[in-house]
C-alpha cells in the first residue's frame, strides 16, 4: 500500500495531460489550414493598418476628384495633423506629401493631385515615415502609391 498516496497525484497528472491535449486539438481543429500556416497579424494591428491606408476600393467607391477630396471625406483626421507644432523652424512640423517616392512641397500639391491611376493613399506614424522614407518630421506623412506595395501582395506576386 506505499503506492497508494502517489496514485492520485499520477491520477490528476494524467487528466491534466489529456484535458491540455483535448483542448489543444480543439483550438487546432477550429483553425482554418490557411490560418494555421500564416503570420498572424493581431486584429489591432490590422485594424489600425486600414485606418491609416485607403485602398483601391475604397477609391473608386468614392466620388472624389482629387486626393485631398479623398482623403478630406475618408480620412479627415489626417488632416487635422497638419498643424505646425514644431517651433524650431526645421519644418519638420510640417506633414510631409510622397507620390511614389518622390517628396511633394507640401499637403496643398495634393489638391491638385487627380485620381486617376491611384492605387493605395496611406498616413504613415513619425516611426513609420523615418523608416520606410528616411524623412524625419513629428507630424507624419502622407504617401500616395499608384502601384500596390503591401508585403502581402509583394508575396503573392512572389510566389506566382
Amino acid at each position: 500500500m506505499a503506492g497508494s498516496p502517489n496514485r492520485p497525484k499520477r491520477t490528476m497528472k494524467m487528466l491534466t495531460w489529456i484535458a491540455a491535449a483535448v483542448l489543444g486539438g480543439g483550438v487546432l481543429a477550429a483553425a482554418p489550414a490557411h490560418a494555421q500556416n500564416a503570420p498572424a497579424t493581431p486584429p489591432a494591428r490590422r485594424a489600425r493598418q486600414e485606418r491609416n491606408r485607403i485602398r483601391a476600393d475604397e477609391i473608386q467607391q468614392s466620388n472624389a476628384n482629387t486626393v485631398y477630396q479623398l482623403i478630406q471625406s475618408r480620412r479627415g483626421m489626417w488632416l487635422m495633423r497638419n498643424q505646425p507644432t514644431d517651433m524650431s523652424g526645421t519644418g519638420s512640423g510640417q506633414m510631409l506629401v510622397f507620390m511614389d517616392g518622390a517628396q511633394l512641397d507640401g499637403m496643398d500639391d495634393l489638391k491638385q493631385l487627380p485620381l486617376a491611376g491611384v492605387r493605395i493613399v496611406e498616413f504613415l506614424t513619425p516611426a513609420e515615415a523615418e523608416h520606410k522614407l528616411g524623412k524625419y518630421t513629428v507630424v507624419g506623412a502622407i504617401r500616395v502609391l499608384t502601384r500596390d506595395e503591401t508585403p502581402a501582395d509583394s508575396a503573392r506576386s512572389a510566389h506566382r
